[in-house]
């Protein structure tokens, strides 16, 4: 909690705000566990407040609201625990796990559609589209939504290339990228140490930086565009299907940034398929 509490203050600056908005600032401070999944009135009776005041809180902070800085204090103590913390404080719902994941997830995506803009999006796509080389730097399950983007990229002619693990092969493929050149960074959770490494690298070396990210970390700092998406999972997996959707968001617009070589390319991807006789009759 001592990396909670550094951000809080951090976002504080050492100001003084009113009583009420004091009293709602130490508990989310003191306690963000429980805090990360209290709703606005459920914050507003603990501090003895009313809902506007919780509100102003988060303001103070720099959110939009209560909604806003609950995802982000939520996201970060989740990033604290260990999987194995993960799921021993987990409660097996009465509908199950399987269940309460498909609601969870559908949860996410309405998070997702109300916190990320269409325009953010457009210009995440507008970078990969002007880059003439892009890497997707992902970890672990994360490499899901990165396989997504760096597959169906190459699909339309682009050159996406996903690369998983640290090593020589990784500075190899970094070292050929040129200044305007891509790297989107699509890590959630617990990301690992080398990836905010290799970013800072790339920042120096002039290559524009995407973020794919569920929480403001030194990596959407250094990112030129962050996309924030809702990970939370119900038992020790923190949920890619957020991720996942927003690739999906980035590729279509990827895929309108020219219209005419995204076109040509799945033409010519059609004819290897059938030459090569790679797809089954239908």
């Amino acid at each position: 909690m001592a990396q909670i509490a550094e951000w809080f203050d951090g976002l504080a600056l050492g100001r003084k705000a009113s009583p009420g908005i004091e009293a709602v600032l130490l508990i989310v401070r003191t306690d963000a566990g429980r805090a990360s999944f209290m709703s606005t009135q459920d914050l507003a009776s603990r501090a003895n407040v009313n809902v506007a005041t919780v509100v102003r809180a988060a303001q103070f902070l720099g959110f939009s609201g209560w909604s806003a800085l609950k995802s982000e204090l939520r996201h970060r103590y989740l990033a604290s625990l260990t999987a194995e913390k993960l799921l021993s404080e987990r409660v097996v719902p009465p509908i199950g796990l399987a269940g309460s994941s498909l609601a969870n997830d559908a949860r996410n995506l309405t998070r997702l559609a109300d916190s990320i803009s269409p325009e953010q999006l457009a210009r995440a796509a507008a970078i990969i589209a002007a880059a003439d080389r892009t890497i997707v730097l992902a970890t672990g399950s994360y490499a899901a939504a990165g396989f997504q983007l760096a597959h169906v990229g190459q699909w339309m002619g682009r050159d996406i290339e996903l690369h998983t693990s640290s090593g020589t092969a990784l500075v190899n493929r970094l070292r050929m990228l040129s200044p305007g050149d891509c790297l989107v960074s699509c890590n959630l959770w617990r990301a690992s140490k080398f990836v905010l490494e290799v970013v800072r690298v790339a920042a120096q070396r002039g290559i524009r930086i995407v973020a794919i990210a569920d929480r403001q970390t030194a990596i959407t700092d250094l990112a030129e565009e962050s996309l924030l998406v809702p990970s939370e999972g119900v038992t020790f997996m923190p949920s890619t299907v957020a991720a996942v959707a927003t690739v999906q968001a980035l590729l279509a617009e990827l895929s309108s940034s020219d219209p005419d070589r995204t076109m040509t390319a799945l033409r010519d991807t059609e004819e290897l398929w059938s030459e090569l006789d790679l797809v089954d009759p239908i």
